[in-house]
């Protein structure tokens, strides 16, 4: 699938209003700043330039892209391997993406898109921004802190991107910033789920509910069956989590709550390490985010900015 049409899917606005989502309401520190900089970080995902980057390289399709850049910190490991690493997604979905895109590109060539090209894509959406590099440049700092602070332990993705050269231009290492950051708490999120005995299925179901999806909106573009999907439901369902009409109930918001706050815990060095910066570089990543929303760089939806 080519990149406009996979845009075109995505960036769609929702067909009806989403309810307020407790992942917003009740957000700490941590997931406050994950949620200020999720547009950013995904430029890695949506940035035009980078589809234009890899185009050039002959990968013309969106969705192998997604797939090679994401796993590309892992090196080239067995599809079992970067499957599981990417952790929500269906491995008959995944693994044919993941052969087609070690095929297509090396793994030099699409790092150095992934890495590089997003910074053009702020600099073009953002270009009226006051200031920017030196405002870039600051809040870059304080993030820079939290990512020296960061434990990388049982956290793949992120040791992964750590471990790679950063870009020249201060907006590219902004995006690259990021992106380490949301790595950091996707591989932290699935340690927790991991603990709490859940599986990917289960996890999705959790996380779409949580941030205002209806039940099996968010799971089914993971590629699982229809039986799985089902199954899992039922499972969460005879625990309590999930109601008749297909929410959470309120044992359940508490215990999705709970996975959220363990997640942040295991991002608090991160916080500390920002220390007081933190409001200012929570605020300045909203508002390039939201201008990026704007923009038509990164999808409309907020249930889609916060289930990531």
């Amino acid at each position: 699938m080519d990149y406009a049409t996979m845009r075109d899917l995505f960036f769609a606005a929702p067909d009806r209003e989403r309810p307020a989502a407790r992942a917003t309401a009740a957000a700490g520190p941590a997931r406050a700043l994950r949620d200020a900089f999720e547009p950013l970080a995904t430029q890695a995902i949506w940035s035009a330039e980078s589809a234009e980057g890899y185009a050039a390289h002959g990968l013309d399709d969106f969705f192998v892209a997604y797939v090679r850049q994401r796993t590309a910190p892992l090196g080239e490991p067995a599809p079992l391997v970067a499957v599981t690493a990417m952790g929500v997604f269906a491995y008959d979905l995944i693994a044919p993406q993941y052969l087609a895109g070690l095929a297509a590109i090396s793994r030099a060539d699409v790092v150095r898109v992934r890495t590089t090209a997003p910074g053009a894509t702020l600099r073009r959406v953002l270009a009226d921004e006051d200031d920017l590099d030196a405002r870039a440049g600051a809040v870059l700092d304080a993030l820079r802190r939290g990512l020296d602070a960061a434990d990388a332990t049982s956290r793949p993705l992120f040791a992964g991107l750590r471990a790679e050269p950063w870009p020249d231009d201060v907006l590219a290492k902004l995006v690259h910033a990021c992106n380490q950051l949301r790595e950091h708490r996707s591989d932290s999120h699935l340690a927790v789920c991991a603990v709490a005995g859940l599986d990917p299925v289960e996890m999705n179901v959790l996380t779409e509910l949580y941030c205002g999806y209806p039940l099996l909106e968010y799971t089914a573009t993971r590629g699982w069956s229809a039986e799985k999907m089902d199954a899992a439901v039922g499972r969460l369902r005879a625990r309590g989590l999930v109601d008749d009409a297909g929410g959470l109930t309120v044992a359940g918001s508490d215990y999705r709550h709970g996975l959220e706050e363990q997640t942040d815990a295991m991002q608090q060095s991160v916080v500390d390490a920002i220390g007081d910066d933190l409001p200012m570089v929570t605020a300045e990543l909203h508002r390039w985010s939201d201008a990026l929303v704007a923009g038509g760089a990164a999808p409309v939806d907020p249930a889609k900015r916060l289930a990531g």
